[in-house]
């Protein structure tokens, strides 16, 4: 063989090589890299906006004190909720469904000293989900450890004291399983109960033969909350395993409980701590974001943490407090934002673990959705209520025109469950799950969507037109936007779907159903200077801190800006909308995504720099009269991922609306739509590389901000760039990398963005 073939040969093995393997090598030292976001303190806090928190997707706990001398840990459970039937309510409340069947209290360790605190530091280590402190007092030192196991129910306490701290052990207090917004009801004193009537029974204490403690809460209406802990000294430390369990209608939480502990506290420590360890450490790299920006970044990844503490894999749909229960008028669920928001961030981040639960949990209660709606539409109806239990969905709907006796405008909030139903079609889009598609999108889309039907009028123009219903945070109109953008989504998906399902009309007879809805339903009502409005005859005059009225914008973006008339109506109503002062976080949450969606950066980094004042110490965040609420931090770390990578129309847009504060910047395996996994560079304010690995295979546009691009790609995939916008035709498991034609072909390795500025960390040392 001459020394040509030999070198051809060679040529040919390397460029197969390379085709046959993702050409992006992750170089992040991800331990140091989480280690520069960790959350420091150093004094003690004192409440749930600057506590260290753990969670595992239901059991949570997290760190504060009382008083110098008492630190407690609160025991927290997702799964922990009161039964009691939601048709028994006497509607004294506006929120019922909260009071019957929302969370209720459970209890906490404390660690009284005694001596005052002298001086704390403590660290929440992001890697390994664990938070560690010390603290001093003027005769002693004590260690403290805590983790929330990631895999066992199973919450682990550590304690090395010396000097006159010395002996310390922490003691569990049992509280009464009460209702937060009864208790808190009670505090403002309003004429709501203290307890529900009768009241649960107060929690019976016990100690086991082999020193095993419990808890139990048997409740009125049935079901059990159980606490189980042990408390021993080993090798001069103090170790205290604890678990926390709901079972209902069976009351067997407490052997749940008792045997989690007892295997917990056999099991070899090294081993048990690195199975927690290894979940975590498989968690984080499953996507990247670097920015530069050491606020935001820091934020981001806490972000990341506090999502995968507050659910797991067909697990709890996130509540307003996730497993850290706090006094509160929101106890439960709440679909006209809350819920939708705090999963939002799963889905480009891909961690599909962390949407999951919503699919799992609206698949496995819909004979609960169908309860939700009034009796004569159960048959063929799907709905949610504002609120509802967490453990089962219950909650009455409102309805189109109302529905005594509920609140006025309680009565009249209709399209919760299609907002819900959106994140889910999310979820197949992103990871292409047909038996997902099959059984569980469409058959719930179908009857969310037939809910409304039955209140749909011919109006004098032929149009199908709305009663009133409630445009969420502002106002009851007709024609409601809020309703008709989801109801407009709902028919316009359900035939894509069909169609996508290759469903004949024989196959379904709604679609002749579907198509005379898309056609006929009432538009929008614009104003011609402020934009879309709230509904027929109901314009935005103040305040407004939900963009019910902007939907389509965002997230279903039914309306977008391809062309220059919808271009300005989206910047019109943005605008108009902000134009009232300021409103709460997630107003700048969602202006700074619809920026993102006209390719804003500058107007989207304001908005998301509008958040700042909102959030607190621990990233935690609140709302009216300082109560604790979820979902706004974790849709920051969403409009963060809107700057970075969109996915719509068919379209992957890459880096769409950077900021120029953030010239240098860096993800890796973000997802778009079609199971597009994308991973970039920029530096110096421009485009670096561009990958693109298909996961399911199909075709897609990649707008790469590169105009002219060289590219690589695996064997068989099929390139055509038109005006810089190249659309690719994939297998699973083919990419193509992109770079700027008139350089040489890059490094594509993934490391973190030199930080810009000082470092900054959250939790109480700023």
């Amino acid at each position: 063989m001459t020394k040509r073939a030999v070198v051809i040969l060679l040529t040919l093995f390397l460029t197969n090589s390379l085709r046959a393997t993702d050409p992006v090598v992750d170089k992040v030292h991800w331990s140091s890299f989480m280690a520069h976001h960790d959350m420091l303190w150093d004094s003690l806090p004192d409440n749930w906006f600057n506590a260290p928190f753990l969670g595992n997707g239901e059991q949570g706990t997290l760190m504060y004190k009382l008083d110098e001398q008492t630190l407690r840990w609160d025991v927290g459970c997702s799964a922990a909720h009161d039964h009691r039937p939601v048709e028994k309510d006497d509607y004294s409340d506006k929120n019922p469904t909260v009071l019957n069947c929302g969370r209720h209290f459970i209890g906490h360790l404390q660690l009284k000293l005694p001596e005052d605190v002298t001086m704390a530091q403590s660290r929440l280590s992001l890697w390994d989900a664990e938070a560690t402190g010390t603290l001093n007092t003027k005769g002693g030192t004590l260690d403290w450890a805590t983790l929330v196991h990631a895999t066992e129910p199973v919450m682990r306490f550590e304690l090395l004291a010396q000097g006159t701290l010395k002996g310390a052990k922490l003691v569990y207090v049992a509280e009464e399983a009460r209702n937060p917004r009864a208790v808190r009801a009670l505090t403002l004193k309003k004429p709501v109960d203290e307890k529900r009537v009768p009241a649960n029974p107060s929690p019976v204490l016990a100690t086991l033969n082999d020193g095993v403690h419990t808890a139990v809460h048997n409740l009125h209406a049935g079901g059990q909350t159980a606490v189980a802990w042990i408390q021993k000294t080993v090798g001069g430390k103090t170790l205290l395993w604890l678990s926390v369990k709901h079972s209902f209608p069976n009351k067997d939480a407490v052997n749940q409980a008792v045997a989690a502990v007892r295997n917990a506290a056999r099991a070899d420590q090294s081993e048990w701590v690195q199975e927690h360890r290894t979940w975590w450490h498989d968690y984080y790299p499953q996507s990247f974001i670097s920015t530069g920006d050491s606020y935001w970044d820091s934020f981001y990844w806490i972000q990341q943490y506090k999502l995968a503490c507050a659910t797991r894999d067909k697990g709890w749909i996130i509540d307003n407090q996730g497993p850290w229960l706090q006094l509160t008028a929101w106890p439960a669920l709440w679909w006209n934002l809350n819920v939708q928001l705090s999963h939002s961030g799963g889905y480009t981040a891909n961690r599909r673990s962390m949407v999951s639960a919503m699919s799992h949990r609206l698949d496995i209660n819909r004979d609960n959705l169908a309860q939700n709606v009034a009796e004569p539409y159960r048959t063929d109806s799907y709905a949610l209520g504002r609120s509802t239990s967490g453990w089962d969905l219950l909650g009455d709907a409102g309805q189109p025109g109302g529905r005594e006796p509920l609140d006025a405008k309680i009565g009249r909030e209709t399209g919760n469950l299609l907002w819900g139903i959106h994140n889910i079609d999310l979820e197949y889009r992103y990871w292409q799950d047909t038996d997902l598609r099959d059984n569980v999108l469409y058959p719930l889309l179908t009857r969310a969507v037939n809910y409304y039907r039955h209140f749909l009028v011919e109006n004098e123009d032929g149009q199908l037109s709305l009663p009133e219903t409630f445009s969420p945070e502002y106002r009851i109109a007709a024609d409601c936007t809020y309703d008709i953008d989801l109801l407009g989504w709902g028919v316009g998906r359900l035939l894509e779907l069909a169609k996508e399902m290759k469903l004949s009309q024989k196959d379904e007879p709604l679609i002749p159903v579907w198509k005379e809805i898309q056609a006929k339903l009432v538009p929008v009502h614009i104003d011609e200077e402020s934009g879309r409005m709230i509904g027929r005859d109901v314009e935005l005059t103040g305040r407004h801190r939900h963009w019910s009225h902007l939907m389509a914008i965002y997230p279903l973006r039914t309306l977008t800006p391809e062309s220059s008339a919808d271009r300005e109506l989206i910047d019109r109503s943005l605008t108009h909308w902000h134009s009232f002062g300021r409103a709460m976080g997630y107003s700048f949450t969602g202006g700074s995504c619809m920026a993102s969606l006209l390719g804003d950066g500058e107007r989207a980094f304001g908005f998301l720099n509008g958040l700042k004042s909102f959030l607190q110490p621990n990233t935690c965040y609140y709302e009216i009269d300082h109560l604790p609420v979820m979902e706004t931090p974790l849709h920051g770390a969403t409009a963060m991922q809107e700057m970075l990578l969109q996915s719509w129309g068919g379209k992957l847009r890459i880096f769409p609306a950077v900021p120029t504060e953030w010239p240098d910047a860096q993800f890796h395996q973000l997802r778009g739509e079609g199971g597009f996994l994308v991973s970039a560079r920029r530096e110096q304010g421009k485009t670096k590389w561009v990958l693109v690995k298909a996961e399911a295979g199909g075709t897609v546009e990649v707008q790469t901000q590169l105009g002219n691009a060289k590219w690589i790609n695996s064997k068989g995939v099929k390139v055509r760039n038109e005006q810089g916008v190249y659309t690719i035709k994939t297998a699973p498991g083919d990419w193509v990398l992109f770079w700027p034609a008139d350089q040489a072909q890059p490094e594509t390795s993934v490391t973190p963005v030199d930080r810009r500025g000082e470092e900054y960390r959250f939790g109480l040392t700023n």
